[in-house]
C-alpha cells in the first residue's frame, strides 16, 4: 500500500507517492506486443496495392528530392571550374562547358538512378522498369517546363530527358533485382 500525501504548490512531484518500506516489485522478463500481419506477409495490413501510375509520381518526386542537392553540388563544382580556367580562350571555354555539362549530367543521372531504384524496389507487383523510366521522363518534362517558364525555350533542356529516362530505367532494373520475392 502506498502512502499518499497532499503536496503544497511548490513541492516537487516526485514526492507524491512513496512505496512501502521493504517492498520491491519485480518485473518478469521482456514483454512483447502481438504483431498483426497481413495475409501476404508484406506488412501492408490489408491496404490495397497502389496503381502503377502512382509509382510514376512517387519516382518523379524522389528524383527531384535526390537531384536538388546533387545539382547544388554540381553548381559548386561549376563555379570552381569557371574560376580556374581561362574562359577568354575559346578552346578552354569549350572544355569548361563540357566539364560543367558533365557535372550536371552526373547530378541528374544519380538522382534518376535513385528515383528509379525506389520505384523498382518498393513498387507493387505490376510495377517495374517501365514505370521507373516514366518517372524519369515525367521529372525531366517538369524540369523542362519550369526552365522554359523561367528563362524561355532552349533545345538543350530536352537533354535532361535524354539522360534521366534511361538512368531511371536502369535504377528500376536494379531495384527489381533487390526486391524480395
Amino acid at each position: 500500500m502506498c502512502r499518499i500525501r497532499r503536496l503544497r504548490y511548490h513541492e516537487p512531484a516526485a514526492r507524491v507517492t512513496l512505496p512501502p518500506r521493504g517492498s520491491i516489485r519485480r518485473v518478469s522478463g521482456k514483454r512483447r506486443l502481438p504483431v498483426v500481419q497481413a495475409q501476404g506477409g508484406d506488412g501492408s495490413a490489408g491496404d490495397p496495392p497502389r496503381a502503377p501510375w502512382q509509382w510514376v509520381g512517387f519516382g518523379a518526386g524522389a528524383i527531384f528530392v535526390a537531384w536538388l542537392p546533387l545539382s547544388a553540388s554540381a553548381l559548386a563544382i561549376a563555379v570552381r571550374i569557371s574560376r580556374r580556367w581561362d574562359l577568354g580562350d575559346g578552346e578552354q571555354l569549350a572544355r569548361a562547358g563540357v566539364a560543367i555539362g558533365a557535372t550536371y549530367a552526373l547530378a541528374i543521372s544519380l538522382g534518376a538512378l535513385g528515383g528509379g531504384f525506389l520505384v523498382g524496389r518498393w513498387g507493387g507487383p505490376r510495377v517495374g522498369t517501365r514505370q521507373a523510366a516514366l518517372a524519369g521522363l515525367a521529372a525531366a518534362l517538369v524540369a523542362t517546363a519550369l526552365s522554359f517558364a523561367s528563362s524561355g525555350f532552349a533545345p538543350q533542356f530536352f537533354l535532361v530527358a535524354v539522360v534521366a529516362t534511361p538512368m531511371a530505367a536502369l535504377g528500376g532494373a536494379l531495384g527489381l533485382r533487390g526486391r524480395t520475392r
